[in-house]
């Protein structure tokens, strides 16, 4: 038997944070419907039968069910008997926008790419996705094109992959269309308001695999379990966020404006620790555009340095650095980036020191 799966992958949502429009979502749900390989015309097959006997000529698309909840039950009802199980990331957008800084279309589509191919990359490792590029959804296609860039090319004796292809199974797609549309009545905004009392999480029930709710924040974030990195050490990893949030809680109530620009840059720094971030080290000029975007006034390089980062490292702030920029340690190597930058400071002050005292009258050496 084959243990090769499919991943059909659509979303809900759009990016944008207007939230004051009707027309915006608080919430971006990207679904993915897991077929086993043997599985897949059974499936199909199942889906078309579906489609034909509910919407006749027209695409299974869960904006056309709009609030007919009791004709979109019936369709999840019949789509429960087909097998295949759901995994779902549910991003907060709100919560983006107050910590993240991305406040750009293909940053964000980025950041996102790269969690969810995590996500599915550790819980799978011989899987196809499925995604329409041709719709023109600029989301699909941005993680179509992610997906492929990560593909590498197969051993002869590797088994495993992780891939993206143009299925002919496409008609599968319009299941996770209408999935993704559903849960969106547990979590977007605008959507729970119209749920009237239907509870889709629970009548998907037992063919979700999992829900992955974005971004991680302080009350639901636990060290022990949020990283795919080999080499993460929990025990680092916990000590380096707790010196972090006990910086945040101590001082968030102060008006000095140089104290609230280190929380801000330290809120960026966790938003990034907890969230996976694509990138180890986040570049200096990132951290002092995020303080612009914020409202703060530019701050020079130097400035930066000394006023931010030393002043968190003297109130015991782990942060650990390197060429390419700053971060929350959570391995051996970075929690020894952050001690090399000691040595790197506090070395050449000694040998300063002694040359000094080297040459200096006795009675005055230290």
């Amino acid at each position: 038997m084959s243990n090769k799966k499919y991943a059909f992958v659509d979303e809900f949502g759009a990016f944008g944070y207007d939230f004051e429009n009707p027309g915006c979502s608080t919430h971006f749900i990207i679904t993915a419907i897991i077929v086993d390989e043997e599985d897949l015309s059974t499936v199909s097959n199942g889906v078309e039968e579906i489609r034909k006997h509910y919407f006749q000529t027209g695409e299974i698309k869960s904006s056309k069910i709009k609030r007919n909840h009791k004709r979109r039950v019936v369709i999840l009802n019949a789509l429960k008997k087909l097998p295949f199980h759901i995994f779902a990331f549910v991003c907060d957008k709100r919560k983006i926008y107050e910590n993240s800084g991305l406040k750009y279309k293909q940053p964000f589509y980025k950041f996102l790419n790269n969690l969810v191919y995590q996500e599915l990359r550790v819980s799978y490792s011989n899987l196809t996705i499925a995604a329409d590029e041709i719709g023109g959804n600029d989301y699909l296609l941005s993680f179509a094109n992610y997906v492929r860039s990560k593909e590498i090319p197969l051993d002869l004796f590797d088994e495993s992959s992780f891939r993206l292809e143009n299925s002919k199974n496409s008609i599968i797609i319009q299941a996770a269309d209408i999935v993704s549309g559903s849960l969106a009545y547990n979590y977007d905004n605008k959507k729970i308001a119209e749920a009237d009392g239907y509870n889709y999480r629970s009548i998907l029930g037992e063919k979700i695999l999992r829900i992955k709710e974005f971004p991680e924040t302080f009350d639901t974030f636990n060290v022990a379990q949020n990283s795919l990195n080999p080499d993460y050490n929990p025990q680092i990893a916990d000590i380096c966020y707790r010196k972090a949030r006990r910086f945040i809680k101590t001082h968030q109530n102060e008006d000095d404006v140089e104290v609230k620009q280190q929380i801000a840059v330290l809120n960026y720094l966790l938003f990034r620790f907890m969230n996976k971030s694509p990138r180890n080290y986040i570049p200096t000029k990132e951290l002092i555009n995020q303080l612009m975007y914020l409202g703060y006034d530019k701050l020079s390089i130097q400035s930066f340095r000394n006023k931010i980062i030393a002043k968190l490292r003297d109130n015991e702030v782990i942060i650990s650095s390197s060429s390419s920029g700053y971060k929350i340690p959570s391995t051996e190597k970075e929690l020894y980036d952050f001690v090399n930058h000691g040595k790197s400071t506090i070395m050449p002050m000694l040998h300063r020191l002694k040359i000094c005292n080297d040459g200096t009258n006795p009675k005055f050496r230290i």
